[in-house]
């Protein structure tokens, strides 16, 4: 299916939202090893009181009751202060090929450190920022091999597997491996933020976590839309209506839960819409698109989407011509 490849970037810049996204590992001084129940949301949410409240990552730990829970090992300090360095680096999003090298520097110097998963989420949004796919998936990939509830890496991979870029390189069977994996991703994160666990900043009220919430949600919906739109077109007597169906509602999701929605978002329901034959309901979506994405190259294709499908509509409501 050939489409203009405008969805380069997060609908969050990810290096600059490492503290918006999901609080990091417990460093210096904390136990590591989250209360039993709280795999997962649990780990995530000690990282961010990791820093300023050391004691509070223990309690609950070593605990009696508590069945095959062990300690890992505590972050030396020399090793919280390289990770500390890669991560401030990483939250200015001013130089990516600087938090790769420094991602590199600590995966060679600490190759067994429980905060790799993080390094390498920092590696992935780098070369995410850079442009380069394929090395974020790459690093994405990592990150969640060794940790599968690292949010971030999560939300990184959801959004790119199934990007045109992603799916130019890759023969039918990779396409496949990838969108399922996408959506598997998605599903996963959209499930953590979804759980009553999924951790608060501080001094967030209700309503400023879920325009946090709603935003994340926004974004992976908007990942699963792009899954269903790359599966439309693997049908063999035309679009796939059932995956134009579900991508329609992804991408309705998506736009209805942000608080500013995407105009990319906007763009690819207008395409769902299109394929489905919903002309009317294609030339609203293109719309909104041209109307959100003003002055950029995205109001370009949409005005021209717009203008094909009134074309294609006064086409149609032109009567049979009369034969000789």
């Amino acid at each position: 299916m050939n489409r203009p490849v405008i969805r380069v970037s997060l609908g969050l810049t990810l290096t600059a939202a490492w503290t918006v996204l999901a609080p990091g590992p417990p460093l210096a001084g904390q136990n590591q090893q989250p209360a039993q129940g709280q795999q997962g949301q649990g780990q995530q949410g000690q990282g961010q009181q990791g820093q300023g409240q050391q004691g509070q990552g223990q309690q609950g730990q070593g605990q009696p009751g508590q069945q095959g829970a062990q300690a890992a090992p505590q972050v030396t300090k020399q090793e919280s202060d390289d990770f500390n360095a890669l991560r401030s680096e990483a939250s200015t999003g001013l130089d990516p090929d600087r938090v790769i090298q420094l991602a590199a520097d600590f995966e060679k110097k600490y190759p067994s450190s429980a905060m790799l998963s993080y390094a390498d989420m920092f590696a992935a949004a780098a070369y995410q920022q850079k442009g380069d796919v394929e090395k974020s998936i790459e690093y994405g990939e990592k990150s969640i091999k060794l940790k599968p509830d690292n949010l971030m890496s999560l939300i990184i991979l959801a959004d790119l597997l199934p990007t045109p870029q992603a799916m130019k390189a890759a023969n039918a069977a990779d396409k496949d491996k990838r969108l399922a994996e996408a959506e598997k991703n998605a599903n996963d994160a959209l499930q953590m933020i979804a759980s009553p666990q999924f951790p608060k900043q501080p001094n967030e009220t209700d309503e400023q976590l879920k325009k946090r919430k709603d935003a994340l949600g926004s974004d992976l919906h908007s990942a699963l839309g792009m899954v269903h739109l790359q599966r439309s077109s693997e049908g063999l007597t035309g679009p796939d209506k059932e995956e134009l169906g579900k991508a329609e509602q992804e991408y309705k999701t998506a736009t209805a839960t942000a608080e500013k929605p995407n105009p990319q978002d906007y763009f690819r329901l207008g395409e769902a819409y299109s394929m489905d034959g919903k002309v009317d309901e294609a030339i609203d979506a293109f719309t909104k698109a041209s109307q959100a994405g003003q002055g950029g190259p995205l109001q370009t294709y949409a005005d021209q989407k717009i203008e094909d499908l009134k074309k294609r509509k006064a086409a149609a409501s032109q009567p049979p011509a009369k034969q000789p």
